[in-house]
């Protein structure tokens, strides 16, 4: 199923297409996010999420398609100059350095910025943002707990004044509780004004709090809507399990 998109969106990507030599990932992926909107991709493991993100963020090329933020191209821009126009990526895994304190982490997101008095004045107010990371702002970050260094990864990311996070599986390998609290968080971002595209396998998780959900499966987007039109709609389930082996393979 491709989704019209528009220009007018923060985020569009039209068609998009993603291959690993002879392994489609994506086959024509259409999507958009609006400014201060929240919006999911979820699909089975395969289904090529994180290489949509990737592709978006300027980590892997894509081989067709459009992907446009604020109305100009950055299909083919690297990653750094998409982090300078506003696109900011916590990537599955988190990717902190566990040798380096809690606030040499946080400093690595403002490298970015012209201003660094700003961005000086942005990461101490990051520290009280999250309170558990101002608490153990000198220890090495790899001592954090899962959900902890996931704090860790949203903070630094968010220190460059992205207006649009991106989150791959944000709660992957947290507990219940925690996966809340991280929800909880990212909640409090989009209130504040940036705009959030999160791929999730937890379904349920990501349904409840996105204004909009696509369904990808197989590097295809079978479904997509509000969170009303698919909450207890029988085509979702269809969607993101019953045809998961048509139409080839997806890479991750």
């Amino acid at each position: 199923m491709a989704a019209s998109v528009s220009d007018a969106s923060l985020l569009a990507v039209a068609d998009l297409e993603v291959r690993y030599g002879p392994v489609a990932a994506l086959r024509g992926v259409s999507l958009e996010v609006g400014a201060g909107e929240m919006v999911a991709v979820v699909g089975p493991n395969g289904a090529g999420k994180s290489s949509l993100m990737l592709a978006i963020a300027g980590a892997v090329p894509a081989q067709a398609g459009r992907i446009a933020f604020r109305g100009a191209s950055i299909r083919g821009a690297s990653l750094e100059d998409i982090v300078r126009r506003g696109i900011a990526l916590v990537p599955e895994g988190r990717h902190i350095f566990g040798s380096l304190t809690v606030e040499e982490n946080l400093r690595l997101g403002i490298t970015v910025r012209a201003d660094r008095r700003a961005g000086e004045a942005d990461l101490e107010a990051a520290l009280r943002t999250f309170p558990i990371l101002g608490e153990r702002r000198r220890q090495p970050a790899g001592r954090l707990s899962g959900g902890e260094q996931q704090q860790l990864a949203i903070a630094r990311a968010l220190l460059g004044r992205p207006a649009l996070l991106l989150l791959d599986e944000p709660s992957l390998g947290l507990a219940p509780a925690i996966i809340d609290q991280v929800y909880g968080l990212l909640g409090t971002i989009r209130a504040q004004g940036v705009a959030i595209l999160v791929v999730e396998q937890n379904a349920a998780r990501a349904l409840a709090a996105a204004d909009r959900t696509y369904v990808l499966n197989a590097g295809l987007v079978r479904l997509a809507g509000t969170r009303a039109e698919l909450i207890g709609n029988p085509a979702f389930d269809a969607a993101y399990f019953g045809v998961a082996m048509s139409g080839g393979a997806a890479a991750p």
